[in-house]
């Protein structure tokens, strides 16, 4: 294993370890409608980080470690980062003023989602493009399944809440933000890369 692919390794580590121990102190962490009015505003946040029970924990880990091996020589560390901590905070604002029927939220698979899109442009942008586009079709497409039809009747019943399915759509929605910023910067590497590698014209 080289060298540069270790600290998304230590970092999906760290958000394993932590998403394990929010699991037994939920009760403080998830997204809840009536205590976010009474000013606990960091459950906005950290509702992503609660699961309804250690299947529903278990299924969220498991997507995790698929992104990390599927993207583990594109995705940087920073990227990762960055993008959990932002598309958390779309989901969990998405929720809290656009699904206001919703009192309680558990999961990190809104999050997880907008990461897999991430994960997914940053592969089409290193040319991997057929696991990029493979993957941005596969999970854009179970969203607006899912969305569409209220969500997987199946998982319901295993992970024991409804599926939050608006909570994939703002992940989705937080993902292309970050995808637009990437390919931004994708180009203006490309831009000064070339322009270091064209001799003056005289």
């Amino acid at each position: 294993m080289t060298k540069s692919k270790w600290p998304l390794l230590i970092t999906i580590f760290f958000l394993t370890l932590l998403l394990l121990l929010s699991q037994p102190i939920q009760d403080i962490f998830v997204f809840n409608r009536t205590k976010i009015h009474e000013g606990q505003w960091w459950r906005i946040f950290t509702g992503n980080l609660t699961h309804s029970n250690y299947f529903h924990l278990i299924l969220n880990l498991a997507g995790l470690w698929i992104l990390v091996f599927l993207f583990i020589d594109t995705l940087k560390s920073k990227t990762f980062i960055l993008s959990t901590l932002f598309i958390s905070l779309i989901v969990g604002f998405g929720l809290y003023y656009f699904s206001i029927e919703l009192h309680t939220y558990f999961g990190f698979s809104g999050t997880l989602y907008g990461l897999y899109i991430i994960s997914a442009i940053s592969a089409i942008l290193h040319k991997d493009y057929f696991t990029g586009f493979a993957v941005v079709f596969l999970v854009t497409g179970k969203i607006v399944w899912d969305y569409f039809n209220g969500g997987n009747s199946s998982s319901a019943e295993l992970i024991g809440v409804p599926v939050a399915t608006d909570a994939h759509l703002y992940g989705i929605i937080g993902a292309i933000l970050i995808s637009v910023i990437l390919y931004w910067n994708h180009l203006n590497t490309v831009k000064k890369t070339h322009n270091k590698m064209t001799p003056p014209h005289f």
